[in-house]
């Protein structure tokens, strides 16, 4: 197992490194230049100091890194992309990840001083929302799956079907405004406060639509995807033959529902988490919850290249690391499950015969090409002495 989680953990290096590289290029070659809209600002600060415009953008850009100096301290050529990046994950194994280029584009120059900061500290505003979310919309979606899986074709299970149906059909963008709607007559704010600002029962009411809202967006996944899970097992040869031996349905359900459920389940709910975390952009803009999500979506379009790559990397990151978590937990969920780490092939050695077949076939054609050109000389030779035995004849 540990050699595969060592193969896991290379593969994951990898993908981030192919991740990263194609979204700074793209970012980097197509995406607004900030320090284009910093400039402008600037030049209309500086415009009775007499520099023009291309020499204040050009000294922004070297200040940025997107141009070089040359040693008389005038402006040279731009930077190439692919250096940038390179030098950008230079900065990253020093623990500089980079930080706003425009400072307009910081939503709290006071509070967000670097960039872990500018990520982290809005964070927790979205975990107070993810995080209930997906208690509750794991436990009460696989609940309510399980139960529609063993009232197969019944009322309750026509009712969750068409429940889930709806949900899965209609975006949260269209069930937000009405939660809204609802909220507000209800005489609760549309706007969620921070924690500290207002009571907690107050706080704990106003976070409660939002939740509500992108609980029931998440739980239509879980009802459906556990309650085909349920009716795959108990549909299966090895429960008909537990139960015509006598198993009561409380035994069967643990001994054989939750066991083979669970495997699949497990990658579901880490899933659902990490895309609970970053996609709750919509429901932070309806709730203004000063979010992740707000500060990663107007970095987009600003071009602030060094939030986004954060942002990347981060989410990125986490995606990787909870696959291989999955995968490794299948294994102690099910020790039947068995891993490459078992395979009885040598890399090292197949390299090796490689190389060595290849040899041998290129000695093979060079003493070949050579034979037939020592024949071929020995040939013209014989000819040639004959011809002149004949004439001295």
């Amino acid at each position: 197992m540990f050699k595969y989680i060592r193969q896991r953990i290379a593969f994951a290096i990898l993908t981030l490194f192919i991740i990263s590289f194609f979204v700074y290029i793209l970012i980097a070659a197509f995406g607004p230049n900030p320090v284009q809209q910093l400039a402008v600002k600037e030049y209309e600060r500086l415009k009775t100091s007499g520099k023009t415009f291309n020499e204040v953008l050009q000294n922004l850009e070297i200040q940025n890194g997107l141009r070089y100096v040359l040693s008389d301290g005038t402006p040279g050529a731009k930077i190439p992309i692919i250096v940038r990046y390179f030098r950008y994950i230079g900065g990253i194994f020093r623990g500089d990840f980079g930080f706003v280029i425009n400072p307009s584009n910081n939503p709290d120059p006071s509070s967000y001083k670097t960039m872990g900061q500018l990520f982290f500290k809005p964070l927790k505003y979205t975990l107070l929302i993810t995080f209930p979310t997906f208690i509750a919309s794991s436990i009460i979606g696989i609940s309510i799956g399980v139960f529609a899986g063993y009232k197969r074709g019944k009322f309750f299970d026509s009712a969750s079907n068409l429940f889930a149906l709806i949900f899965i059909a209609v975006p949260s963008f269209i069930i937000a405004p009405i939660a809204i709607a609802i909220a507000l007559s209800l005489g609760v704010s549309a706007v969620v406060p921070r924690p500290g600002d207002q009571p907690f029962l107050a706080t704990f009411i106003a976070y409660l639509p939002p939740i509500i809202v992108m609980t029931l967006s998440s739980l239509a996944a879980y009802v459906t995807y556990t309650r085909n899970q349920v009716v795959t097992v108990l549909t299966s040869n090895y429960v008909l033959i537990a139960k015509t031996k006598g198993l009561s349905s409380r035994q069967i359900f643990f001994k054989y529902v939750l066991r083979n459920i669970s495997i699949p389940l497990f990658s579901l709910i880490f899933g659902s988490f990490i895309g609970l975390l970053s996609g709750s952009i919509i429901i932070e803009k309806y709730w203004q919850v000063p979010g992740t999500s707000s500060v990663i979506v107007s970095a987009f379009p600003s071009g602030e290249i060094n939030v986004v790559m954060f942002s990347t990397l981060f989410f990125t990151l986490v995606s990787l690391i909870a696959e291989i978590i999955i995968d490794v937990s299948f294994a102690i969920l099910d020790p039947k499950i068995t891993y490459v780490s078992n395979s009885k092939k040598n890399y090292l050695l197949f390299l090796r015969a490689y190389k060595e077949r290849k040899k041998i076939t290129r000695d093979y054609f060079v003493k070949n090409l050579l034979t037939k050109y020592h024949l071929s000389i020995e040939g013209k030779t014989l000819t040639n002495g004959n011809a002149t035995d004949n004439k001295v004849q």
